[in-house]
């Protein structure tokens, strides 16, 4: 991994707790109507070039298929990076228009972008 790469991951990740702490989260939603708090949001060209951390953490809270079928419909790159503590083998490329989640009992409970 280049520094440049390792550097901007680890910028995304940072900006991911700091800015938003609900990448951390327990991905609970209402549990007296069964809804979420994220919700898919609407396309964007500019995600072609660089997906936002604000955008990406849209994700967080959705199902797993909800989430990537969400990510699929915006056109972002998907991958899971852990899966109920089962952590996978992942690139270390970086790809601004692709998004690296944590799943936790079937829902999205982090994402970093890249």
């Amino acid at each position: 991994m280049t520094m440049t790469s390792r550097t901007a991951r680890v910028a995304a990740i940072a900006a991911c707790i700091v800015l938003f702490p609900a990448c951390g989260g327990n991905g609970e939603g209402d549990a007296d109507t069964g809804t979420t708090a994220s919700i898919c949001p609407q396309p964007d060209g500019a995600d072609a070039a660089m997906i936002t951390v604000a955008r990406a953490s849209m994700l967080i809270g959705l199902s797993e298929d909800e989430a990537e079928q969400c990510a699929t419909s915006l056109g972002w790159g998907w991958r899971v990076g852990e899966r109920d503590g089962e952590v996978f083998a992942v690139t270390a490329d970086w790809s601004p228009s692709r998004v690296t989640v944590t799943v936790a009992d079937g829902s999205v409970t982090a994402v970093v972008v890249g």
